[in-house]
This record gives structure tokens, C-alpha cells and sequence, in this order.
């Protein structure tokens, strides 16, 4: 599936069936605020073409193959602007990539459904006391499998 980007001001996504879309031409000088890259290929060397994305806040990156713990410590460029984030089903992350998420102290939310950690309860308590105020999806304290639940944690930073 091909990105989905959000504009600055705009409520809805861009739908990029093909390469050229004549009303992204008048988007030109309007910030990305989100980016819909869920179940790409994206890999740690992608991710340098979002470093001019600096009004970025949201980025779902669910379900993306490749996506690894290395690739995570690389988000610390939106540490200033982030929101929200999806790391969710992402088979290579794991609980050493989620703890290089600190950088990130804007967060609101933060899914991790699905990722491996030997502790998942361990894992909770450090996202909660790392990103003070981040709701946590997709890790429960109680989740010794290590699969992650839906069940939200923390109490979340309310809409601005």
C-alpha cells in the first residue's frame, strides 16, 4: 500500500493511487502532520526521507516487515513534534528498540501491540515512567506472553 499523507489543515488522507496528483502541487509549502506508513517495506535507510518532516505527529508504522529496533532509535528526530505513534505487529521490534523511544516526550500515545518482550509487564512500567503521560496500547501489565493486549495503560496527554 503505498504511504497515506496528512496535511496541515486537512481532516482527511491523500490517496496516492499514482505518482502525480495535481492538488499536492498546492500543498507544496503545507507541513505533513501524519504519514500512514503501515505494512510498508520500510527499513532503517527510509526512514532518512522523513528527516525534513519536522511538523510530524502522527506516524503509524504498523505491520511494517522490516522495522527494526535500530530503525527506532532513528525516531528521536521528531522528539519535538511527535504525537502519536504505532509500532504494532512489527515482528523485528523488540523491548530494546522500545526503550530508545525516550526521546520521544511529546508522545500521546504509543501502540506496541504485538511486540516482543520476555516481559511485558517490565516493559509497560518503563514506556509509563519513559514517556510520562503517554497512553501505552497493546502491553499490559498483567500480559506474561508477551504478545501484547489492547488494553490502554497510563493516563494519556489530552488533545491541545
Amino acid at each position: 500500500m503505498p504511504p497515506l499523507p496528512r496535511f496541515e489543515g486537512q481532516e482527511h488522507w491523500i490517496r496516492l493511487e499514482s505518482c502525480w496528483r495535481p492538488e499536492v502541487l498546492h500543498l507544496h509549502d503545507v507541513p505533513v502532520v501524519a504519514l500512514d506508513l503501515s505494512s510498508s517495506p520500510l527499513t532503517y535507510d527510509g526512514l532518512d526521507n522523513l528527516v525534513p518532516l519536522t511538523w510530524l505527529q502522527h506516524l503509524d508504522l504498523s505491520g511494517c516487515p522490516h522495522l527494526d529496533n535500530w530503525a527506532l532509535g532513528q525516531l528521536h528526530i521528531f522528539g519535538d513534534s511527535l504525537r502519536e505513534l504505532s509500532v504494532a505487529r512489527c515482528p523485528h521490534v523488540t523491548e530494546r528498540g522500545l526503550a530508545t523511544l525516550h526521546h520521544l516526550q511529546e508522545l500521546w500515545c504509543l501502540d506496541v501491540a504485538g511486540a516482543r518482550a520476555p516481559s511485558p509487564g517490565l516493559v509497560c512500567i518503563l514506556l509509563e515512567e519513559m514517556l510520562l503521560g503517554c497512553q501505552i496500547l497493546g502491553m499490559d501489565l498483567g500480559d506474561s506472553v508477551g504478545t501484547g493486549t489492547l488494553t490502554p495503560s497510563g493516563g494519556g496527554k489530552p488533545p491541545a
